[in-house]
């Protein structure tokens, strides 16, 4: 049996990879199973709220709510995909959160609460990654477009640099999870393959050839806001509007970008 956490990192694609298991999740059965943020909303919650805290009794809840997924698992199936970027905490810039430092004690907690569960299981992560500024360019017009977020986009990569020196992070993941496969895949390398993101995943599973040739591939999901959408949000979130019209406003403009 085995267990592949997909767990980010944040603006690397997850959204489209997610929304490509999500469409193909009947046609992978049953050699494949898929767990999506959706159906673990209590470890994602969890993950998250010691993201920012940091405090034990935050890790405590991780510790029962990774169990309680790793617990509907059946272990009858060949291989079981957990995908969510929250297994990483928030990502850096929301809710104070600066970087990714959470993540190292966070998926050494998940993956050894699914141990428990599933001893005999072989687990596997694989992070979708970035380069660095175009990473930290999507990550500010994500704040801008969820969140009052209020810096200039050269204050916020001066602010939040550190937080894209993602291969440290995969480096000490790799150093706490020792008896783990640890893998990584760019999204640059996207286009190589025709489900992209989806084809490195499949290839940590033994899925038959033939049928991941039925699969569908994914469609782009959260596409880029132009300059002037920008710019739009930022005068949006700087404006004296109440964060209940200012959401609203947000909220407009995201359905113009689609």
């Amino acid at each position: 049996m085995k267990v592949i956490f997909h767990p980010g990192f944040h603006k690397t694609g997850t959204s489209t990879l997610q929304a490509a298991l999500r469409a193909n999740k009947s046609r992978l059965t049953p050699e494949v199973d898929v767990i999506l943020s959706e159906d673990m909303p209590g470890l994602t919650t969890a993950a998250k709220s010691y993201s920012v805290s940091r405090k034990p009794v935050d890790l405590a809840l991780v510790i029962y709510e990774a169990a309680q997924v790793a617990g509907r698992i059946n272990p009858q199936t060949n291989t079981t995909i957990i995908t969510s970027e929250s297994l990483c905490g928030y990502i850096p810039g929301r809710n104070g959160v600066q970087d990714y430092s959470a993540a190292p004690q966070l998926l050494t907690t998940i993956s050894a609460a699914f141990q428990e569960v599933h001893p005999n299981a072989d687990q596997t992560f694989l992070f979708s990654t970035r380069a660095a500024k175009p990473w930290l360019q999507s990550c500010y017009a994500q704040h801008l477009r969820a969140s009052r977020m209020r810096l200039s986009a050269s204050a916020y990569v001066k602010n939040y640099a550190s937080s894209a020196q993602l291969g440290g992070i995969l480096a000490t993941v790799k150093s706490t999870l020792p008896s783990c496969k640890v893998a990584s895949a760019q999204i640059e390398d996207n286009d190589k393959t025709r489900l992209g993101m989806l084809d490195r995943l499949l290839d940590l599973t033994n899925l038959p050839a033939t049928k991941r040739a039925s699969l569908s591939a994914p469609d782009w999901v959260n596409k880029a806001p132009t300059p002037a959408q920008m710019d739009a949000f930022l005068e949006i979130n700087q404006s004296d509007l109440s964060d209940k019209d200012a959401r609203a406003a947000r909220l407009k403009l995201n359905k113009d970008i689609g």
